[in-house]
C-alpha cells in the first residue's frame, strides 16, 4: 500500500474517532462530563461492593465450617470414648449386643470423618482422613474375632484418640487461619476505603473543576467576542475552542456576524468619507462667492446686503465645521486605538484653537477667559485638538451675544489632568446629561445665534472616545454658579500600564 494512501485512512480514522468521541451538543457534553467525573466514584463503589462480598463470605465460611469443625471434633471424641466402653465391656462380657453396638459407632464414626472430609479443610489433609476411616472400619470388623483381636482393638482406640486430638487442634488452627485472612481482608478494605476517601474523591472533585473549565471556557470566549463586538472592535477574529460541535457552529456564526458587521462598518465609514467629500466641493464655491460679496469684490453692498452676505458667510463656516467633524468623526474610528503620546502644553493648544474660531468669536462679540500658566502634560495631541476644538465649536455656538467662553485646566491630586468649558448659554437639560456624549444625539437647547445651523451630535461623541482612548473620561457638571459645565479628564500616562 502506498504510504500517502495509509496516511490518508489513518487521518480519516481519527476524523471518524474524533466525531464520534466528541459530543455533537451541549447536552451530550454535559452527560459526558458527569459520566467522566462519576466514574472513579463508580469504580470505588464497586470496588467497595468486592470487598463487602468478600467480607461477608470469608465471615459465613469462618461461622460456618469452625462451628461444623468444631462440632465433629467433639462428635468424634465422643465417639471415640463410646467405642472404647463398648470395646471393654464387650472382652469382659463377651456379648453380641456390644459387638454390634461397636459396630454402630464405628459406622457413626467415618459418618463424622466423611462430614469433616466435605468441608475441604486446609489445616485438615483428606488423605488422614481417609487412612483414619479405613483404620476404624478394620476395627470394626476385627472385634470378636479373638481375645487377642480385641485387646489389639483397645490399645489402637488409644492411639485413635491421639489422630481424633489432633484432628481438634487442626479445626482451631483452620479457625484461626480464616480469622487471620478475614483480618487482612478487612485491613485492606479500610485501606482502600481510606485511599477512596483521600485520592479518588479529590481526583473526582479536580476533574470536576476542570471539566468545567473546559466547559465554561467557550462560553467565556463567547461573551469576550461579544463584548468587543458590542464595542466596535470588529478586527478580532472569533474563535472558539469548544469541546463540542455545537458550540464550534455558534463561534462561525458569530465569526460571520463579525465579519459582516466590519463590512457594514466600513461601508459607513466609506460613505461618510464620501459624502463630506462631495458636501466640501459645492460649499467651497459657496464660501468663495460670499467672502467675495462680503469684501465687496463685485460691488459695494447696502448695509441689508452685506449683513446678509455676513449670515451666508457665518454659515458656511459652521456648515464646513460640521462637515470636519463628520470627517473627524470617521478617522476618529479607524485610529481610535492607535494613540501617540508626545509632551506639549494644553494651555498654548487651547491659545491656538480659540484663535482658529476668533472670526465666529468676534462675530458673536464673546469673550473668552482661558488659562495663561503653561499646562504641560503627556498625552496624544491630535486628540487633545479635537477635544478642544469640538468644546470650544459647542461653546460658542451656544453662547449669547456678548456672553462670555470659560476655559479652565486643573491638575488633580494623582497627576490627572482636568479640563473644564462652560458659556453664559441655556446648558444641558439635566434629563439629556448622560445620552449627551453618544454619537447623533443633539440636545433639545436651541443656538445662541439666530443664523447658527444645529450641530450633527458628532462631536461630543469624538470628545468622549478621545477622553476614553486615554483611559478618561468626558461628563456634563455642575460647578460654581454654572450648572452645566463640560468636564474632560485625562488621567496620566502610567496610568493606563
Amino acid at each position: 500500500m502506498p504510504r500517502g494512501d495509509a496516511y490518508n485512512e489513518t487521518s480519516a480514522l481519527r476524523r471518524l474517532l474524533g466525531v464520534l468521541l466528541r459530543p455533537r451538543s451541549i447536552n451530550g457534553l454535559v452527560l459526558a462530563s458527569f459520566a467522566v467525573v462519576a466514574t472513579p466514584l463508580m469504580v470505588a463503589i464497586g470496588a467497595s461492593v468486592i470487598y463487602v462480598n468478600q467480607l461477608n463470605a470469608q465471615s459465613e465460611r469462618l461461622v460456618m465450617q469452625g462451628v461444623a469443625v468444631t462440632r465433629d471434633s467433639k462428635r468424634l471424641n465422643s465417639l471415640l470414648i463410646g467405642m472404647e466402653r463398648s470395646a471393654r465391656q464387650y472382652r469382659v462380657l463377651g456379648e453380641a449386643d456390644l459387638r454390634d453396638r461397636f459396630r454402630s459407632q464405628a459406622e457413626e464414626f467415618e459418618t463424622e470423618l466423611k462430614s469433616l472430609a466435605s468441608l475441604h479443610l486446609d489445616t485438615v489433609p483428606s488423605w488422614n482422613l481417609s487412612s483414619l476411616r479405613e483404620e476404624v472400619a478394620g476395627l470394626a470388623r476385627q472385634l470378636g474375632t479373638s481375645d487377642q483381636q480385641t485387646n489389639q482393638v483397645i490399645a489402637t482406640l488409644n492411639t485413635i484418640r491421639h489422630s481424633t486430638d489432633a484432628i481438634a487442634d487442626q479445626g482451631a488452627q483452620f479457625v484461626d487461619q480464616e480469622l487471620d485472612h478475614l483480618q487482612r481482608t478487612a485491613r485492606h478494605a479500610r485501606l482502600f476505603l481510606l485511599i477512596c476517601v483521600f485520592a479518588l474523591i479529590p481526583a473526582a472533585l479536580a476533574l470536576g473543576l476542570f471539566l468545567t473549565f473546559v466547559i465554561t471556557r467557550p462560553l467565556r470566549q463567547i461573551l469576550n467576542a461579544v463584548g468587543h463586538l458590542g464595542t466596535g472592535d470588529f478586527s478580532r477574529p472569533v474563535s472558539i475552542v469548544a469541546p463540542a460541535a455545537e458550540l464550534d457552529r455558534l463561534g462561525e456564526r458569530l465569526d460571520w456576524m463579525r465579519q459582516r458587521l466590519a463590512t457594514l462598518d466600513e461601508e459607513k465609514q466609506q460613505f461618510i468619507r464620501h459624502m463630506s467629500h462631495e458636501l466640501k466641493t459645492p460649499l467651497a464655491s459657496i464660501r468663495e462667492g460670499t467672502e467675495l460679496l462680503a469684501d465687496g469684490s463685485v460691488g459695494r453692498l447696502t448695509e441689508e446686503q452685506r449683513e446678509v452676505a455676513t449670515i451666508l458667510q457665518s454659515n458656511s463656516q459652521d456648515l464646513a465645521t460640521l462637515i470636519d467633524n463628520l470627517l473627524n468623526s470617521a478617522t476618529w474610528q479607524q485610529q481610535r486605538a492607535r494613540l501617540e503620546y508626545t509632551e506639549f502644553d494644553l494651555a498654548r493648544l487651547i491659545e491656538r484653537m480659540i484663535e482658529r474660531q476668533r472670526l465666529a468669536i468676534e462675530a458673536r462679540d464673546l469673550r473668552v477667559d482661558r488659562p495663561h500658566s503653561p499646562a504641560v502634560l503627556t498625552a496624544d495631541a491630535d486628540r487633545l485638538h479635537l477635544i478642544v476644538d469640538n468644546l470650544l465649536a459647542n461653546a460658542v455656538k451656544y453662547s449669547p451675544a456678548g456672553g462670555t467662553i470659560r476655559v479652565e485646566i486643573e491638575r488633580g491630586p494623582t497627576g490627572g489632568t482636568d479640563l473644564y468649558v462652560s458659556d453664559d448659554g441655556p446648558g444641558v437639560a439635566p434629563a439629556e446629561r448622560e445620552r449627551i456624549f453618544e454619537a447623533f444625539v443633539r440636545g433639545s437647547s436651541a443656538p445662541g445665534g439666530k443664523s447658527a445651523v444645529k450641530g450633527t451630535g458628532i462631536g461630543l461623541s469624538v470628545v468622549r472616545d478621545c477622553a476614553e482612548a486615554h483611559g478618561g473620561h468626558a461628563e456634563v457638571v455642575a460647578r460654581g454658579d454654572c450648572e452645566s459645565v463640560f468636564h474632560v479628564h485625562i488621567p496620566p500616562q502610567n496610568a493606563l500600564a
